[in-house]
């Protein structure tokens, strides 16, 4: 979404599958109003079927799926930006220039390996694994950028570390070490994607999401056999593609500017918890004990971690708010 003239983005969220990455416009310790928590709890339930729809298919090939699923997207975006933008699709890619561009290309690679990880290993351990994208995103933008890593943030990456390697652990897990090596490619190329729309976020997404699905589906077509499949399948992919990331994109973008970004981060986590439940309730996918256990130790981390951090920026603000002789008088020295 871009930024209008009068309006300057508070912070970055990345948020595990589609969605993406929001631009919050509210600032942190503002009241989150109930139709923008009915938006992104509605965005977050329809983003969590991906898992759901990839185990009710009858021939789960990897590149078919990711060929029909992003032509569908490419149909769906399209009218999105004609929708919301009054612009030609086209039009609005070229605009959002080389990061856009960037951008895009990152989401195709989480894209990509979000369906690669799922023939490979369990929901419930490739979304654990792809809601760690706000931690990759803050060790990225130190790499990249030079911003700073708080020490606070270290110890929620260490835990969740912890928690995804206890979880592909022993023969409950009900994953593989290559399904999360490949899902460890999804929050790296989102944290990429987060730090480029820090440095430009100018970038609209809504070009950007279409930009990576038309890149999907031009990598995927030539390792696909497009008209191999059955009549189930494909229904399945279109509904995929156009329904789940459409519609949940668009209640995602508009919920996520008019909500702190702290709110976004913590409503959006909804997605990878609902997810394996999806596949446990209709498809019998059961996580495993260790991944219970694993899922839970990452998400008290990064919901702890989350919570603290905006805490933190609320005490920043109230402190630069005060007059200086009274900063002074204040501050303690070991800030």
């Amino acid at each position: 979404m871009p930024l209008d003239d009068d309006q300057s983005a508070e912070s970055v969220t990345a948020v595990a599958s589609e969605g993406g990455v929001a631009v919050s416009y509210v600032s942190a310790g503002s009241h989150i109003s109930p139709m923008a928590v009915l938006l992104l709890v509605s965005s977050a339930l329809i983003f969590s079927t991906g898992g759901l729809f990839i185990r009710k298919l009858d021939d789960p090939r990897a590149w078919q799926t990711v060929f029909w699923r992003s032509l569908a997207a490419c149909a769906s975006l399209a009218l999105l930006i004609i929708w919301r933008e009054r612009t030609n699709p086209l039009r609005a890619i070229v605009k959002i220039g080389r990061p856009g561009w960037a951008v895009g290309g990152a989401f195709c690679l989480s894209s990509i390996g979000m369906v690669v990880a799922l023939t490979k290993t369990s929901v419930a351990i490739v979304l654990v694994i792809f809601a760690l994208s706000p931690l990759a995103a803050a060790v990225l933008a130190w790499i990249l950028i030079g911003e700073r890593v708080h020490g606070y943030t270290w110890a929620a990456i260490a835990v969740t570390v912890c928690g995804v390697a206890f979880m592909v652990s022993g023969p409950g897990a009900g994953g593989s070490a290559s399904g999360a090596l490949v899902a460890l490619v999804i929050p790296l190329a989102f944290g990429y994607g987060t730090v480029m729309i820090r440095r430009h976020s100018e970038i609209a997404m809504a070009p950007a999401m279409l930009l990576s699905a038309m890149m999907s589906t031009l990598i995927s077509l030539p390792f696909a056999d497009p008209f191999d499949i059955s009549r189930h399948d494909l229904l399945l992919l279109l509904t995929f593609g156009f329904a789940q990331l459409g519609i949940g994109l668009a209640l995602f973008s508009i919920g996520a500017a008019r909500a702190p970004a702290t709110d976004v981060a913590l409503i959006s986590m909804l997605e990878p918890i609902m997810g394996p439940i999806w596949v446990w309730i209709f498809v019998d996918e059961y996580p495993g004990v260790p991944a219970l256990i694993g899922g839970t130790i990452v998400f008290v981390a990064l919901a702890a971690h989350t919570i603290y951090a905006a805490s933190r920026s609320d005490s920043d603000d109230r402190l630069h708010d005060e007059p200086l002789d009274s900063t002074i008088r204040t501050a303690s020295p070991a800030s």
